[in-house]
């Protein structure tokens, strides 16, 4: 790659910003069209053809890339990140990679060591990210660390190891401090109801958690199972918790500046944030002033009473339609969640299947649907876009039910009214969707990790043969789009995953006649998703006048093995003619805010 100022003068005086020479752009335009370079000018493309076309913007000022035959794509547009939820993760110390005992210790010690006595040290859970298979089976051990192993590496603060999210059964594990501040003291027994508090020899039964005792003293050990407040809350979690830090703004804040560049090293360059977000997140992405592109949708409490309800989408109903902000910071809409996880036995499905602590399990919707009706004609009436996220076929349905309603009163068809996951939507619901406009946002990250626990342990070849149906969704002419949710966050990873569909415990292959092209899976994750924003004039291919969004990769994805398709670098990532991340030799172009 070198790096070079023209001297050939352009139209205008000054000429383009930036030229990218000798490349292999596809510019996922509607004829998937390669060029060999392309021109930047004010933040947009002016020109995609050849050398001699993006050559002859150039000026005295423009900056001259060539990529040496490397493959330009359209910047990835990420709809359901999670940038603020997992931001928070960046103040915990992180423990990837850990294989013992022993690494887990020597992470906490040298976190103590830096850290003044009585702070507080929280980790993230055990295992690699984000789906922390086969533990604790996977440490040369066998098992976690006790309390008193993590008293040796941190003898004066509070040690937290937190808890996988998801995965059914899990364990926080603390330390000797730790659990004396939250209430669990040596020779002390939790009171409370026997709906609430049960003691065992095994255990101290805290509605949902429990915390396991020393079969020789009766102590706690340091390990506290189904510590899962997201899915499956005890009354027991904040309580037991209290010692941590608080969610603070700051917090918030800091986690979102620290997280923000590992999206960007990804190669995603707008970002989606339509789930469980919460009204700070908001506030940090516009004081910092992030190069990403963010677009926001701000969480209904469906507990509220109707006509708070109503106030709050009547004060934001100034993002009616297609949204409010610019290509920075844009108010999407407003978000709800119908349902759960299947792993955490809250997805509502169409037939029982089996829970994750044994048992059949037909769980009901979080929202009662009369309430969900309610809030969705409430959106409809002040012209706000509702993102419902569902994971099963009966949640699916209800808010198909729910959405044919609304329609009879306000047209939905041209609302782009957004569906999440929706792992199992039937062949029927999707051409329902069809009818109704509803763009969906799903992953197949799912599929990596969940393939083997839940949709074929749990839910049955049926579902696990048709989860995350892509290729139904787009035979229905369906604009899917693509997201990374929980992980992994590289884009790269989630296209190819798109195309493998495999299955991260076991390597198996999932619904092998569910998968997709390259270039459909390109599509999904630049066109569609600009389709999903209201943004597919100015978003999602490499067109002249489009904002000017590329990635630069260490790889072509359209003609590379397929499996080679995840381990392709994201060189450089660029948003608005901005260099925003760089690897190697494009490290020395990032340019900094």
């Amino acid at each position: 790659m070198n790096d070079t100022r023209s001297s050939a003068l352009g139209p205008s005086a000054f000429g383009a910003d930036m030229v990218v020479v000798n490349a292999n752009v596809i510019t996922a335009d509607p004829a998937f069209r390669t060029a060999q370079a392309v021109a930047v000018t004010h933040g947009r493309f002016s020109a995609v053809g050849t050398q001699a076309e993006a050559m002859a913007l150039a000026g005295p000022r423009t900056r001259v890339l060539d990529l040496a035959g490397a493959t330009v794509l359209p910047g990835f547009i990420d709809t359901h990140g999670h940038l603020g939820m997992f931001g928070r993760e960046k103040h915990y110390v992180d423990l990837a990679g850990a294989r013992s005992v022993e690494d887990i210790c020597a992470a906490i010690r040298a976190a103590a060591a830096a850290t003044p006595p009585g702070t507080p040290i929280l980790t993230t859970p055990i295992g690699d990210p984000p789906y922390f298979f086969d533990m604790p089976k996977g440490l040369a051990e066998g098992r976690f660390p006790n309390r008193w192993e993590l008293d040796r590496a941190a003898p004066e603060h509070p040690v937290y190891v937190t808890a996988p999210t998801h995965r059914v059964p899990n364990s926080a594990l603390f330390n000797s401090l730790a659990l004396r501040l939250a209430g669990l003291p040596d020779g002390e027994i939790p009171r409370g109801g026997a709906n609430r508090v049960r003691i065992t020899e095994d255990c101290y039964w805290l509605d949902g958690i429990e915390v396991v005792r020393d079969p020789v003293t009766g102590d706690p050990t340091g390990e506290l199972r189904n510590m899962q407040p997201a899915y499956n809350p005890s009354i027991f979690f904040e309580r037991l918790t209290a010692f941590a830090p608080k969610h603070t703004y700051e917090y918030i804040r800091e986690g979102i500046r620290k997280m923000a560049p590992d999206f960007l090293a990804g190669g995603t360059t707008t970002l989606l944030e339509n789930h469980l977000t919460l009204p700070e997140e908001m506030r940090a992405y516009a004081e910092l002033d992030l190069p990403l592109r963010v677009f926001f949708a701000f969480t209904v409490d469906w507990r509220r009473p109707l006509g708070e309800i109503e106030d709050m989408l009547r004060t934001i109903s100034f993002a009616a339609g297609g949204g409010f902000g610019n290509d920075r910071l844009h108010i999407a809409g407003v978000c709800i969640g119908i349902d759960g996880p299947h792993w955490h036995g809250r997805g509502v499905a169409d037939n029982p299947y089996p829970g994750p602590y044994g048992g059949m399990v037909m769980p009901g919707p979080v929202v009662p649907p009369e309430i969900y009706l309610s809030i969705a004609r409430l959106a409809a009436r002040h012209g706000l876009r509702l993102h419902t996220c569902v994971g099963g076929r009966g949640a699916v349905q209800i808010v198909l039910d729910t959405l044919s309603e609304i329609d009879k009163e306000f047209a939905l068809k041209d609302r782009r009214w957004v569906l999440e996951h929706a792992e199992f939507a039937t062949r029927a619901q999707i051409a329902e969707c069809g009818r109704l406009g509803v763009v969906p946002t799903t992953t197949t990250n799912f599929i990596w990790g969940k393939g083997a626990e839940v949709f074929l342990d749990r839910m049955g070849p049926d579902y696990a043969d048709n989860a995350v149906p892509l290729r139904w969704w787009l035979d229905e002419g369906v604009p899917v789009a693509q997201s990374t949710d929980w992980g992994p966050h590289e884009a790269m990873f989630t296209l190819w995953q798109s195309l493998a569909r495999k299955v991260g415990l076991t390597g198996e292959v999932l619904g092998p006649d569910q998968r997709i092209s390259r270039e459909e899976a390109i599509r999904i994750f630049t066109n569609n998703g600009a389709h999903a924003l209201f943004m597919e004039n100015e978003l999602g291919s490499i067109e002249t006048g489009k904002l000017a969004d590329l990635v630069v990769l260490s790889d072509d994805p359209v003609t590379c093995a397929e499996d080679d398709i995840k381990d392709i670098e994201v060189q450089a990532t660029v948003i608005g003619g901005r260099v925003v991340h760089g690897r190697g030799a494009f490290s020395s172009l990032v340019e900094r805010q």
